[in-house]
């Protein structure tokens, strides 16, 4: 943090929990400000040194980092339960892409021109026409609109594999770190093949 010392600076904040995300930040952020000359100033609460004012203040920073830690365990059970309901919640993959439907909420749909050539490549690698990731790699880095990884225009080889063993391409979803096995997804498969492992 810059000096503040030339002169007296104050350090303004509409909410307690504008200052910092969790408990331990809090404080060394106040510690920052205190040792950079500045005062922590809030239309919400008084910061005094005095004992009641630091009681009242590290409540608050407590409340505040149990707010949000709360508010991060709704979300996660709101994207457990929609998993377990059949849909993709984490980041869109390349070919789809989400899109509000009615009586769904945001639903993973098709996103072309990468939908089509994808699918093309994982039928392809599923029906033998492409005999080996290698030939599944070239085919993608020779079309133009697919994004590529590297500065070359090439393509990573573990990107392509993750890409054959991607399960929402099939059609289905599942989350192991929050112990929901495979199952039927609600968006449309880019490949009627289910994917190797």
């Amino acid at each position: 943090m810059k000096s503040l010392r030339k002169e007296q600076h104050a350090v303004i904040i509409d909410d307690i929990s504008r200052l910092a995300r969790g408990l331990m930040a809090h404080f060394e952020q106040r510690v920052k400000i205190s040792d950079a000359g500045g005062v922590l100033v809030s239309p919400s609460i008084e910061f005094g040194e005095g004992s009641d004012s630091q009681l009242v203040e590290n409540l608050l920073a407590s409340v505040s980092q149990h707010q949000r830690q709360k508010n991060g365990e709704q979300t996660v059970n709101r994207m457990r339960a929609r998993v377990q309901n059949g849909y993709w919640v984490f980041q869109a993959p390349i070919g789809y892409k989400y899109e509000r439907v009615s009586g769904h909420g945001k639903l993973l749909v098709r996103d072309e021109p990468n939908a089509s050539i994808l699918q093309e490549a994982l039928e392809g690698y599923a029906t033998g026409r492409f005999e080996t990731q290698v030939e599944v790699k070239l085919f993608l880095e020779r079309q133009p609109s697919f994004p590529k990884d590297l500065p070359n225009g090439e393509i990573r080889n573990q990107r392509v594999y993750d890409m054959l063993t991607r399960v929402d391409y099939a059609g289905h979803v599942e989350a192991p770190n929050w112990g929901i096995g495979l199952r039927k997804g609600t968006m449309r498969a880019l490949s009627l093949s289910r994917p190797s492992r």
